[in-house]
């Protein structure tokens, strides 16, 4: 095997995910092993539970959770689903209504669950897993501390903590954030009522990439990867940047640090960095807004007259969007239009002596390959 850390892995796709056990929230992950095709046996696998039942459950050690009594079977959606009253625990029973009876069924869940409870149970404390958790809603501090402290007490577990990509996170990243956590950032959560409608490529980068980190860990620890940085393009604004050569029509002139896009419309092509199947368009922006008649800039990304993104409310913070690599395959420059509906200028709306028509502050700007 090659040692190098910079290289992934090699190993497919099915092998892959069955290295991965999911504890929560949802079957987001058991989706993704179904699609890479692989069928391992979890618990929490298609399960919808929230976290502050499971970290009960987790501390009882799943005591009573397979009890005939607090095993229900109800008919939801044209299927069974099994819920598991003690703990507040429902999932698929992937068996369409009128396929068996009700009474085989709760019997043959029984034994299930009593075999899954134990099967996770040993898995804990002898763990051979990466542990994955996702959750749609933000998590609180305490939550993932009580989360981490109980499977502390079963083992040396390591856990990934799946989120959205973000600015400064883009698609397909995982960073080391202990020795015993990883977070990992997928295009997209899948939303609850729609799970399989998930970005099956970014969850397995992430998978795959967090398996590399977990096969350089040192006495049972995790740590960083050496790893190339992202291809990238970077462009900053201002009288010492290096943007005034790719910039078109719809900007000021360059000021100390920054750059006004000005008008409805603002033009820049950038070179691409490279192939790759998404990128990452980060921008560290500022809009001009001036209460009450102007309390928000809405920004529009455009790429060979596709809408990437609408920003319709404009922060003045890091923003990013991902970008398909389908609208730069093949091209070794692409213009990116930004609309500006929102533009004004100061002389109209604050009384100032500016007469530009300002919308968005510029300070840099990047294009990553994901």
């Amino acid at each position: 095997m090659d040692t190098n850390p910079n290289l992934e892995l090699a190993i497919d796709d099915r092998d892959l995910v069955f290295g991965f056990e999911s504890i929560g929230d949802n079957c987001e992950l058991g989706v993704v092993q179904r699609q890479a095709g692989a069928e391992p046996l979890g618990l929490l696998r298609f399960a919808g539970v929230p976290l502050r039942n499971l970290v009960r459950a987790l501390n009882a050690r799943l005591a009573n959770i397979a009890d005939p009594d607090n095993i229900r079977i109800v008919a939801e959606h044209g299927e069974y689903m099994v819920k598991l009253t003690k703990y507040d625990l429902t999932y698929h029973a992937h068996v369409k209504i009128g396929e068996m009876a009700l009474d085989a069924l709760h019997k043959q869940q029984c034994a299930t669950v009593g075999f899954l409870a134990k099967k996770l149970i040993d898995d804990l404390e002898n763990p051979t897993k990466i542990l994955v958790f996702r959750q749609n809603e933000p998590l609180s501090g305490n939550d993932l501390v009580d989360l981490r402290i109980v499977l502390s007490a079963y083992g040396p577990s390591i856990l990934l903590w799946v989120q959205e990509a973000c600015p400064g996170h883009p698609p397909g990243s995982v960073e080391v954030a202990d020795e015993r956590m990883m977070v990992g950032y997928v295009r997209r959560l899948a939303k609850r009522d729609t799970v399989p409608d998930l970005d099956f490529s970014s969850w397995m980068t992430v998978l795959r990439r967090a398996h590399t980190v977990a096969s350089h860990r040192r006495d049972g620890r995790l740590v960083p990867v050496p790893s190339a940085r992202a291809a990238r393009t970077e462009l900053t604004f201002g009288i010492d940047g290096n943007a005034a050569p790719w910039l078109g029509s719809g900007w000021s002139a360059p000021e100390a640090g920054y750059q006004w896009s000005i008008g409805v419309r603002s033009v820049l092509t950038i070179p691409v960095p490279g192939e790759a199947d998404d990128y990452w368009l980060e921008m560290d922006v500022k809009p001009y807004v001036s209460s009450p008649l102007l309390p928000r800039q809405r920004l529009d990304v455009m790429i060979g007259g596709t809408l990437v993104h609408s920003f319709i409310s404009v922060p003045g913070a890091e923003i990013g969007c991902v970008v398909p690599g389908k609208l730069l395959a093949g091209r070794a420059q692409i213009e990116i239009v930004f609309d500006h509906p929102n533009a004004a200028s100061p002389i109209l709306v604050a009384g100032e002596t500016d007469d530009r028509r300002l919308a968005v502050l510029f300070s840099r700007l990047a294009l990553v390959c994901a």
